[in-house]
């Protein structure tokens, strides 16, 4: 009967290459060529499994020389950086990776022997990304070599500092409500009172009459101009249950175009409208999706003072619905396209500050989000994501960009 032979224990099969090696080495003139053989293969299998075990890792490996040299990258580092798959060894960093300041930053972390431990970086290139990155050095090894692992972390740090931002911009807007409420009562009172001042000075000499009644004007639009912050704010901040229906989202857009074509008219702006045909019914509150479609529009007449064109567009990916208005207005800075979105930010001298915020709020309500991409001198597009759903929100994630 034939003997089977015994695998080699786990141990033996995972045992380090170096440890292997040496044994190796310490035996050579005892192992005739047969052996050998079986133990070059035995190191190749090792190799090979730890290879592959570097390569299922979630975290972008890169080993280093001293000199900035590659020695060594695993599949999510290649991922991370869209690292050509022909790349060499003994590549430099520099040519390795795109984005200088991160390249930059290693490298002076190497020169300097500095470990890095969980430190974050963003990059730009290949595309923008958080990047949380350890260093750690091996003098061991012959050459000695720099031990490169990078995690993206981008989406859960953009989550955790969206929650932060959705957690502050609620607890300031609960403390305004309370004082918005606490400033009506007194505007209400001014207002009667003022009116009492009109009629009581109907008794004066008409000289006189004629100044106090200019003041009175004036306070009382300045009174009135207040009251009118003061009701759109509450109206704002007031959060009324959604009332979700099946609905046709092109019936809804191209209806609220209807509605406003004659300010667009006037405005000299074209729109075109580019629907897909294909988007099923789905549920939404028709109410408030239509004030953010409004919001939105309009916003785009106030950027096109002197004409232009918007295109709006409908399109499904997936379990989405992606609204895109994109005008060809003035466009929006981009150290102040961030602030668009914040209570009573405005560029406009008789703007509220309040109609894209409305707009935020109606659409993380809906479990949705809104991008916005902008160039100044060029236009304007927002993106609004609406999930498909009959029971169940699916909710993306935000993301800000500048158009190139």
């Amino acid at each position: 009967m034939q003997k089977v032979k015994k695998a080699a224990p786990l141990q033996n099969r995972t045992m380090p290459a170096t440890e292997f090696l040496e044994r190796i080495i310490s035996r050579l003139d005892r192992i005739d060529r047969k052996s050998l053989e079986h133990y070059v293969q035995d190191l190749a299998r090792q190799t090979q499994f730890l290879t592959s075990l570097i390569n299922q890792s979630r975290e972008g490996i890169l080993v280093l020389s001293f000199d900035k040299e590659t020695l060594f990258l695993n599949h999510r580092i290649i991922q991370l950086f869209n690292i050509p798959e022909h790349v060499k060894q003994k590549e430099k960093l520099g040519q390795l990776i795109s984005d200088q300041p991160f390249v930059e930053f290693v490298s002076n972390a190497i020169e300097k022997h500095e470990e890095i431990f969980q430190s974050e970086f963003e990059v730009l290139l290949p595309r923008p990304m958080i990047l949380r990155i350890n260093l750690s050095f091996d003098e061991t090894q012959i050459p000695h070599i720099a031990i490169l692992s990078i995690a993206n972390v981008t989406q859960v740090e953009t989550n955790i500092r969206e929650r932060f931002q959705t957690e502050n911009w609620e607890s300031m807007l609960g403390l305004a409500a309370g004082i918005a409420h606490e400033i009506g009562n007194p505007l209400n009172s001014l207002t009667i009172h003022l009116k009492l001042l009109s009629k009581s000075i109907q008794k004066l000499p008409p000289q006189e009459r004629k100044k106090v009644e200019t003041s009175i004007r004036v306070m009382e639009d300045e009174t009135a101009r207040l009251d009118r912050i003061v009701r759109n704010f509450l109206k704002a901040t007031r959060r009324k249950p959604l009332r979700y229906e099946l609905g046709q989202i092109n019936d809804l857009l191209s209806k609220t175009i209807a509605f406003l074509k004659p300010e667009l008219k006037t405005s000299k702006i074209k729109v075109v409208e580019e629907f897909d045909k294909q988007i099923p019914i789905f549920l939404f509150d028709s109410e408030r999706i239509q004030q953010v479609f409004i919001n939105i529009i309009k916003n785009a007449i106030h950027a096109m003072p002197k004409g232009g064109m918007l295109r709006a567009q409908i399109e499904a990916k997936g379990k989405l619905c992606l609204i895109h208005f994109q005008d060809t207005g003035i466009g929006i800075p981009d150290d102040k396209l961030s602030k668009i979105f914040d209570a009573y930010y405005t560029t406009r001298e008789e703007g509220s500050g309040l109609g894209l915020m409305i707009v935020y709020q109606i659409i993380r309500e809906h479990g949705g989000r809104i991008e916005v991409a902008s160039a100044p001198n060029t236009g304007t597009t927002f993106t609004v994501i609406l999930p498909i759903r009959t029971k169940k929100l699916s909710l993306p994630e935000p993301e800000r960009r500048q158009v190139k």
